[in-house]
């Protein structure tokens, strides 16, 4: 894949070729989006299958790392945050809304039990060592 950018100032551009080029970028985007899916899809299946959570090629390391997802269920958390005057921040369930409240204390962990399914995934994070 060949992308020409542009070095100019968009400022200075036609708009045509402004357009032009603001297209060229997000089909390219695209394109490399779906390739990092599949090569992160290959490097997450060789963590798993070898068991290990460190990858290193030459200067370059890739680590796992594992996060688990609060999946919250609606129709019980919205009862509750609305009992505790609470919805009016959250407005929705919004997973980082809610850890900001359990880390400011409004909220706890253990009240919050039954609200939600915890879901495993996993990050990659690239380094040049």
């Amino acid at each position: 894949m060949e992308l020409d950018i542009s070095e100019q100032d968009p400022e200075d551009m036609d708009i045509t070729d402004v357009v032009l080029e603001y297209e060229d970028i997000v089909s390219a985007i695209s394109v490399l989006e779906k390739r990092r899916e599949e090569l992160r899809n290959r490097v997450l299946n060789t963590f798993t299958e070898k068991n290990i959570d460190v990858l290193r090629v030459g200067n370059v390391e890739v680590k796992r790392q594992k996060v688990d997802w609060k999946l919250w269920r609606i129709n019980k958390i919205k009862p509750y945050l609305i009992q505790k005057d609470l919805w009016n921040m959250v407005e929705s369930v919004d997973r980082k809304t809610l850890s900001k409240l359990i880390e400011r204390g409004v909220l706890t962990e253990e009240e919050l039990k039954g609200m939600y399914d915890v879901e495993t995934r996993y990050s990659l994070r690239v380094s040049t060592v």
